[in-house]
């Protein structure tokens, strides 16, 4: 199953609840739920969390990792 089809069968709600639950570190769960559910680009996230674009990547990698272990 798609990365997409995991997901789209949660409300925002849902997913924030997950991240929440299984995502470790609070600047990771930030990270991902900004990405993940207000779509914003890594470009973006970098410059709000004042780190850079590549750093922002491999933690939202990591936070997807561990929550679609779950999913």
């Amino acid at each position: 199953m798609r990365i997409d089809e995991r997901i789209d069968r949660y409300d925002n709600i849902e997913l924030a609840e997950m991240i929440d639950r299984y995502v470790r570190g609070e600047k990771a769960r930030a990270i991902y739920k900004r990405r993940l559910i207000d779509r914003v680009k890594f470009e973006a996230l970098a410059e709000e969390f004042d780190t850079s674009v590549r750093n922002v990547q491999n933690i939202v990698y990591r936070a997807q990792e561990q929550l679609f272990k779950h999913l």
